[in-house]
């Protein structure tokens, strides 16, 4: 009897150390996608290539033009803002980490494909329900920078949701861009761009602070869209189409001077919504 208390107290040691040992020492936590940081506007895109190849009057396709322009100007002020953390990002997808201490692990590595030399290495902490990232990135040559977290963020562990706050710069080190991202299933469900940064450069208010672009998808037969709020203007551009059949329809009653939808067809041409 005495050894058989023996033997259970042993057992609950053991599974009591075993508990109580912190998440994420022995397994280093998953990445969350690469989707999660880079928007992908390639269907829209593939969309205008599909219509362009038809003559058509000027202007007749304006419904769909609209929308295109009011994408494309999102489009590239994250492509100018998100281009060596994209790149970071996809770098350290395909490194290998390091334990540090703490239920932290570490990525470790040289951004490639740019002429200045950066070098990045992110960490991640495992928390019981979620994982914090911090990227730390420095470059080196003309117009170098010392190290500075250029962005940082939390992902459930269960890979279905996160946040990422990217900074400014190594001048500014202060909030730029939030992206709050969700998965549905295996594909990116949601994903919202926002400007936070509360100052420009001048140390002026700035006019775009609270803008945002938010690009999803659903079930229903227009099953992308994308919702637009540009601050500056208190103006909101709602669109939804078909990533298949290329169709679609925009709201904007700054440009349109009413709240109904407008749409095109398959073609790009303007037609009369049912």
């Amino acid at each position: 009897m005495k050894r058989l208390i023996s033997l259970l107290m042993v057992l609950t040691l053991v599974l009591s150390f075993v508990s109580c040992e912190k998440p994420g020492k022995k397994t280093p936590p998953e990445l969350p996608p690469y989707e999660s940081m880079a928007i992908d506007f390639s269907d829209f895109n593939g969309a205008k290539a599909a219509v362009e190849g038809n003559y058509v009057e000027e202007g007749i396709w304006s419904n769909y033009q609209w929308a295109a322009l009011n994408v494309g100007v999102f489009n590239l002020i994250l492509t100018v803002n998100l281009v060596v953390p994209v790149a970071s990002f996809s770098t350290a997808l395909h490194q290998q980490p390091v334990y540090l201490e703490d239920a932290t692990w570490q990525w470790s590595f040289t951004v490639e494909g740019f002429a200045s030399a950066y070098t990045a290495r992110l960490t991640g902490q495992v928390f019981n329900d979620y994982t914090e990232w911090k990227m730390y990135i420095a470059k080196a040559g003309v117009g170098g920078f010392d190290e500075f977290m250029w962005y940082s963020g939390t992902s459930q562990n269960d890979g279905n949701s996160g946040q990422w706050i990217l900074h400014h710069s190594a001048t500014f080190q202060e909030p730029l861009l939030q992206i709050d991202w969700e998965k549905n299933g295996e594909e990116m469900g949601r994903i919202k761009y926002t400007l936070v940064r509360e100052l420009n450069d001048f140390r002026a208010a700035d006019p775009a602070y609270g803008s945002y672009i938010e690009a999803g998808r659903t079930d229903a037969e227009l099953d992308a869209y994308y919702n637009i709020y540009l601050a500056e203007f208190d103006r909101n551009v709602d669109i939804e189409w078909s990533t298949t059949n290329y169709n679609g329809h925009i709201a904007d009653l700054t440009y349109f001077y009413d709240e109904a939808w407008h749409c095109w067809d398959s073609l790009g041409l303007n037609k009369i919504c049912e």
